[in-house]
C-alpha cells in the first residue's frame, strides 16, 4: 500500500487531544450558590488533574473519528491496479514515425527517434500505444490490437521496443494514406470495442512535415471529429537542401538520337537533343539553405568521381537552374551534386542502353517524282526514339530479294504496284507477324479516269493478303474534295487524336481516292470513312500480322494527308502497334514493383544476385508460386537484370523528386482538409512527475478512501447520541 499525500498521516497526531480534554477538567462537576457569599467578587476554580479517564467509550469514538479522518487525506491506494482494471484504456493513441527518405538527412533520425521514446514515456499507464512507420505505405511495428490486449503495465515498455527496429527507407511520404489509415484503425476500433471505455483518440506524428509529403488522399476523406491529430516536427541539424534532376533522360540512353517527335495527346514525348555532347540537368535549391556553389559530376560503376567531367554552377536558395553537362563518359553510371549539407538525395542514377535496329520498308516504283512517291514522305518522318532507331528503305516491285522477318521490320507499306510474288512474299510476312499498309494510290487506273474498275488487281491482292475475295474498287467520282467521317477514336491508332484539340479533320481533304463498291465483310473494321460513305482505312487480322488498306495516297497529287499535322500520328501509330514490344522501361522510381519470369535474376552493382531473404539488399523478391518472381526496388542505384541466356538490361533506380522538397510545411495544409489537430501538447515531465500521474491514476481507480470519510461520519453520529444521552 502507498499513499499520494502521506504528510496528512500528521493529522494523527490529533487524538492526543481528547485524552488532554479527559484528564482536565475547567470545573467541578456541581455549583450551589451560599447567600453569605453573594457580596464576594467571583474568582475561577482552579483546574484540577484527575488520575484516570472516566469516559473511556467517548474518548476511543473521538479518537477513531480522527485517526480515520487522517488516514482517508492520506489518499492510501494499492501500487498494482485492481485486476478488474486492467483492461481500461485511459488514451487510445496511434504514434506513426516517419521512415521517408528526407528523414536521411543529419541529425533528423536521431531526433525523431528520441521526440518519439519521449511521447511513449508520457503517456498514461493504461493508455494504449501503437506504433506505425509510414512512407509510401503504413506498416504496424506494435499493432493496434497487439496494444489493446497488452496488460498497461507492459504497454510502454512493448512500443520501446518496436521504436528499436525502426531505421528510414528511400520511399516518398504519403502522409494523407497514413492518416486516413490511422483514423480508420481508430475508428473501427470504437466500433467493434463496446467495452472500451477510453476517453480520447489521438494520432501523434513524428516527422519533418516537408512540403513535398502527399495530402491529396484526405481530400475525399471526412474526418472523424473525436480524432485529433497532433504533429511533432523534428528540424535537420542544416537547414536546406539541393537536389538535381535529369530533364531529358531518354537523352542519356539514347546520345545519337538528332530528332523530335511530339505526340498530339500531350504526353510526355521522346526529345534528342540537336547538340549531341550535352545533357540538360536542373539544379533545384531549397529556400533556408546555406549552400549556393555546387559541382556535377559523373559517377562510374564504383560510385567514384570522374574529375574530368566536372562542371561547377551556382544556384541561389529557393531558386533553381538548368546546366548543360557534357554527355557521359563512358562507364559512367549516375551524375552526384557535390556542395550540398544534405546528401541524401545528391545522386542520379541512370542507365544507357543501345537502341534496337529495325527498318520501314515502302515498296513502290523508284521512278516516282517526289509528290507522287509515298516513300519520299515517310523518309521524313521521326520515328526513332529512346528504345528504337528506324532506318528507312525502298523496294522495287517484283524483286527478288528475299523479304525480311516481322522483328526486323515490322511495318511494310506498299503501294498499288504490287505484282503476285510481292503478295505472296508479303503474305508469308504478316503469318510471320508482320505488319503491312496497302495503299491504293495515284496511277492505279490509268489516266485515273472517274468510275473506271480496277478490281482485277484489287482482287488479287485480297484473294493472296487478306485470303478473301470481299468487293470491288472503282476511282471514286470527287466533286471539289472529299473529307473524312466516322474517325474510330476508339481504336489504337486514332487513341492518340480523341481529345478535342485533335480530332478535327475538317481541314484535311482528298482530291482522290477508290471506292469499294460492296461493303466489307465482318472480318474487316471500318476504321474511318469518306464523306460519300465509302471506307477510307479498314483493318483485318492476318495470321499472327496485321494487314491495312487505305484507299487513298497522302501524296499531294492524291490529298493533303502528307502536309496536314494528322500524318505523323498517323504513321508513327501504324509502326508503334506494328512493332513489337522493344525495351522494358529501364528507369524506375523507388518503390516500383517488377514482375520477372522465374529464370531471370536481379543482380546488384557487384555481381551478386538479390534475393528475398537478403532484407539488407537493395531489391527483395518473392515467388507467387507460378514461376514468375516479384521484385520491389526499395533503394536507389543501378540493377542489372540477367536472363536465362547470359543476356542483360541495365536497370536504374532512383527516390521520388517529391522527397527534396524538404521545406517545412505549414500545419494549415492539414486544417484546410478537415484534420481535426490538437489544441495543445502534452506537457514536458521527469521520472517523478511522471510516477506521481501514475499514482493519481490509480488512487483514482480505487477510491476506497472515500468510505473512510462515511465511516467518520458514523462515528461521530454515535459519539453525539453517547453525549446526548450522558447530558440528559
Amino acid at each position: 500500500m502507498s499513499f499520494l499525500a502521506p504528510l496528512y498521516a500528521l493529522a494523527g497526531l490529533a487524538i492526543a487531544l481528547p485524552i488532554l480534554f479527559h484528564l482536565i477538567r475547567s470545573r467541578p462537576k456541581e455549583q450551589k450558590l451560599m447567600s453569605s457569599l453573594m457580596f464576594l467578587e467571583p474568582t475561577p476554580p482552579k483546574l484540577t488533574r484527575p488520575s484516570k479517564v472516566d469516559q473511556w467509550l467517548l474518548l476511543l469514538l473521538r479518537a477513531i473519528a480522527i485517526g480515520l479522518l487522517a488516514f482517508a487525506f492520506t489518499r492510501p491506494y494499492w501500487n498494482a491496479p485492481a485486476e478488474k482494471d486492467t483492461d481500461k484504456i485511459g488514451v487510445q493513441r496511434i504514434l506513426l514515425i516517419d521512415t521517408s527518405a528526407s528523414m536521411r538527412r543529419d541529425g533528423l533520425w536521431d531526433a525523431a527517434t528520441q521526440r518519439a521514446e519521449q511521447i511513449v514515456r508520457q503517456s498514461g499507464p493504461t493508455d494504449a500505444i501503437s506504433v506505425y512507420q509510414f512512407d509510401a505505405t503504413m506498416r504496424p511495428l506494435i499493432g493496434i490490437e497487439s496494444a489493446l490486449q497488452t496488460p498497461a503495465a507492459q504497454r510502454q515498455t512493448q512500443a520501446l521496443a518496436g521504436l528499436k527496429n525502426l531505421a528510414p527507407t528511400w520511399m516518398h511520404t504519403d502522409l494523407g494514406l497514413s492518416l486516413l489509415t490511422a483514423a480508420d484503425l481508430l475508428q473501427t476500433d470504437w466500433d467493434s470495442s463496446s467495452d472500451s471505455n477510453a476517453t480520447l483518440s489521438e494520432i501523434v506524428v513524428v516527422t519533418d512535415f516537408q512540403n513535398g509529403a502527399e495530402l491529396e488522399r484526405l481530400a475525399e476523406y471526412t474526418w472523424p471529429a473525436s480524432c485529433k491529430v497532433r504533429i511533432e516536427r523534428v528540424e535537420a541539424r542544416v537547414k536546406g537542401n539541393a537536389s538535381l534532376t535529369l530533364l531529358t533522360p531518354e537523352d542519356v540512353l539514347n546520345k545519337d538520337t538528332s530528332t523530335r517527335r511530339d505526340t498530339p495527346s500531350g504526353g510526355s514525348a521522346t526529345t534528342a537533343l540537336a547538340d549531341a555532347e550535352q545533357l540538360r540537368v536542373r539544379v533545384s535549391n531549397t529556400v533556408g539553405s546555406a549552400n549556393e556553389s555546387f559541382r556535377l559530376h559523373w559517377l562510374d560503376g564504383e560510385l567514384r568521381p570522374i574529375e574530368e567531367s566536372l562542371t561547377s554552377c551556382r544556384v541561389p536558395a529557393g531558386s533553381s537552374l538548368t546546366v548543360r553537362m557534357a554527355a557521359p563518359p563512358k562507364g559512367a553510371v549516375a551524375i552526384e551534386l557535390d556542395g550540398d549539407s544534405s546528401d541524401f538525395d545528391n545522386r542520379y542514377f541512370f542507365c544507357r542502353t543501345e537502341p534496337i535496329q529495325t527498318r520501314l520498308i515502302c515498296v513502290e516504283s523508284a521512278s516516282r517524282a517526289p509528290d507522287e512517291s509515298l516513300g519520299y514522305f515517310l523518309a521524313q518522318l521521326p520515328l526513332s526514339d529512346a528504345t528504337r532507331k528506324v532506318s528507312y528503305q525502298q523496294r522495287q516491285p517484283a524483286s527478288i530479294d528475299p523479304w525480311p522477318s516481322a522483328a526486323e521490320t515490322p511495318l511494310i507499306v506498299a503501294s498499288h504496284e504490287l505484282v503476285s510474288s510481292d503478295m505472296d512474299g508479303l503474305g508469308e510476312y504478316m503469318n510471320q507477324g508482320g505488319s503491312l499498309l496497302w495503299v491504293w494510290d495515284t496511277g492505279a487506273v490509268s489516266n485515273d479516269v472517274e468510275g473506271s474498275s480496277i478490281s482485277v488487281d484489287y482482287a488479287l491482292g485480297m484473294q493472296k493478303l487478306a485470303g478473301s475475295n470481299d468487293g470491288e474498287v472503282s476511282e471514286a467520282k470527287v466533286r471539289q474534295y472529299a473529307m473524312l467521317e466516322s474517325v474510330d477514336f476508339k481504336h489504337p491508332l486514332f487513341a492518340d487524336l480523341a481529345d478535342s484539340k485533335f480530332n478535327d479533320f475538317s481541314k484535311l481533304r482528298f482530291w482522290k481516292h477508290r471506292r469499294i463498291q460492296s461493303q466489307p465483310s465482318d472480318e474487316w473494321r471500318v476504321l474511318a470513312k469518306f464523306d460519300d460513305g465509302s471506307p477510307a482505312l479498314i483493318y483485318k487480322e492476318r495470321g499472327a500480322g496485321k494487314l491495312w488498306i487505305l484507299l487513298s495516297g497522302w501524296q499531294p497529287l492524291e490529298s493533303q494527308l502528307a502536309l496536314s499535322t494528322k500524318f505523323v500520328p498517323l504513321i508513327s501509330g501504324l509502326f508503334r502497334i506494328s512493332a513489337p514490344v522493344i525495351h522494358d522501361d529501364v528507369s524506375y522510381r523507388v518503390g516500383a514493383t517488377l514482375t520477372i519470369p522465374g529464370d531471370q535474376k536481379i543482380l546488384d552493382r557487384s555481381g551478386r544476385e538479390v534475393s528475398a531473404e537478403k532484407s539488407d539488399k537493395e531489391i527483395g523478391e518473392k515467388t507467387d508460386g507460378k514461376g514468375v518472381k516479384t521484385a520491389a526496388l526499395s533503394e536507389p542505384g543501378v540493377f542489372r537484370r540477367q536472363n536465362a541466356n547470359g543476356t542483360e538490361t541495365w536497370l536504374a533506380v532512383n527516390a521520388m523528386d517529391s522527397e527534396s522538397n524538404t521545406s517545412v510545411g505549414g500545419l494549415e495544409r492539414l486544417e484546410k482538409l478537415g484534420v481535426v489537430m490538437s489544441d495543445s501538447k502534452p506537457p514536458k515531465s521527469d521520472e517523478s512527475t511522471r510516477r506521481q500521474l501514475r499514482a493519481v491514476e490509480l488512487e483514482s481507480q480505487q477510491g476506497w478512501w472515500r468510505w473512510m470519510i462515511f465511516g467518520v461520519i458514523g462515528v461521530i453520529g454515535v459519539e453525539s447520541l453517547l453525549c446526548i444521552r450522558k447530558a440528559g
